[in-house]
């Protein structure tokens, strides 16, 4: 399939980077549906707009903290520590995104009077929205090569025909936003959607690193070998995730239980 990146396009007098673009979109979508759902559900929706303007800073910041740290970029980042907040020249990381953001978006929730394990529920498809179109702009821009592939959707990029990444994990996104909305359709103990929702994110994520390149400009560092950063969080997060889904779901109480989707 014919490939080109779209690094920037003109807007008027204004000069937009597609990735950035594409990033705020997914912010906004996936909170304006977080804040709908919350309003169903008989949250306080306006309140996590304020919850989201922290989560996107910590996660951008976070995003470039845990790239920089990396062992394929450490040594430079050693050398220039200014390296660890140079958001503006480029290199990120989704997983060290996430893990900025969810303990920013617990300490403000809590500030703002949101009830945690509620809110982490109806978050939870937004997440997956937010992916789904922020990824277009990893796409759009060259992020991530896959490896050399000879499926009819491949993309001629970088010498060869490669899965487009990217769009991969736009599916993905789509999944987790299909999955959440089935599973706040059953009356679950809350916390439980939130949990399944960023289980699923990080198994189906590690799934799509095995098809990410390695020795090709702009191929994503590796941890440990073949190893990519969110593969090795995975193999700790997993477990942890797990644990904690069975004890909510063994421990449901009154005070975490909320009405379905559009129930009564």
């Amino acid at each position: 399939m014919p490939y080109r990146t779209i690094e920037m396009f003109a807007l008027g007098p204004l000069h937009v980077r597609t990735w950035g673009l594409m990033v705020a979109l997914g912010v906004f979508a996936g909170t304006a549906l977080a804040a709908r759902l919350a309003d169903r559900r008989g949250l306080p929706g306006d309140r996590l707009w304020t919850v989201a303007l922290a989560v996107a800073g910590a996660g951008i910041l976070g995003s470039r903290v845990l790239w920089a740290l990396q062992p394929g970029t450490i040594g430079e980042t050693l050398a220039d520590p200014l390296r660890l907040v140079a958001v503006w020249k480029g290199g990120l990381t989704l997983i060290g995104g996430v893990l900025a953001a969810v303990p920013a978006g617990i300490l403000v929730a809590r500030r703002v009077g949101l009830p945690l394990r509620a809110t982490v529920d109806v978050v939870a498809p937004g997440f997956g929205l937010g992916i789904a179109i922020g990824r277009v702009g990893c796409y759009l821009t060259g992020l991530h090569p896959g490896r050399p592939t000879s499926l009819p959707w491949g993309i001629d990029y970088l010498g060869a025909v490669r899965h487009p990444i990217p769009l991969y994990e736009s599916v993905l996104g789509l999944g987790l936003l299909a999955l959440g909305f089935l599973l706040l359709r059953r009356r679950l103990p809350g916390g439980a959607v939130g949990l399944s929702i960023t289980l699923a994110y990080f198994v189906g994520r590690s799934l799509l690193d095995l098809l990410r390149a390695e020795s090709v400009a702009g191929a994503d560092p590796r941890l440990i070998g073949s190893l990519t950063l969110t593969q090795g969080i995975t193999l700790v997060a997993v477990p942890l995730l797990i644990g904690a889904l069975v004890v909510v779901l063994r421990g449901r109480t009154p005070d975490t239980m909320r009405p379905a989707v559009g129930g009564s």
